[in-house]
């Protein structure tokens, strides 16, 4: 029980900055830019993909590397290849959003159909 006061004591008595654990677990739904950092360990190029808010639809492009998507704190996010890339499928794991994130696009375990084959 001293365990539990301790705990509780420490995390109201602790300043929080905007991106801590205190804001991330009150600050749900928050409209926020979301600048998302692509870390492309696949063979196609980063302009072929795209990061979707999966609650709103709106998506943003990477330019060198780099995309801005206007969201919501917690929304889901997913990394998505761009819908002009044909034959080919890509859907990374959806993530809560937040100001600052990394995603990373990895194509080293992959189950494709041969599409030289169609």
């Amino acid at each position: 029980m001293r365990l539990i006061s301790f705990v509780i004591m420490i995390s109201v008595g602790t300043t929080a900055n905007s991106e801590g654990l205190f804001s991330w677990i009150f600050s749900s739904g928050k409209e926020i830019t979301a600048e998302i950092k692509l870390v492309n360990k696949c063979q196609l190029d980063s302009k072929y993909f795209i990061v979707r808010d999966l609650e709103s639809g709106e998506s943003a492009s990477f330019t060198n590397g780099f995309a801005k998507l206007a969201t919501k704190t917690k929304s889901s996010v997913q990394l998505q290849l761009s819908p002009s890339v044909k034959n080919v499928t890509f859907a990374g794991n959806a993530v809560a959003a937040k100001k600052k994130m990394k995603l990373v696009a990895d194509c080293s375990k992959r189950n494709l159909n041969d599409v030289s084959k169609n």
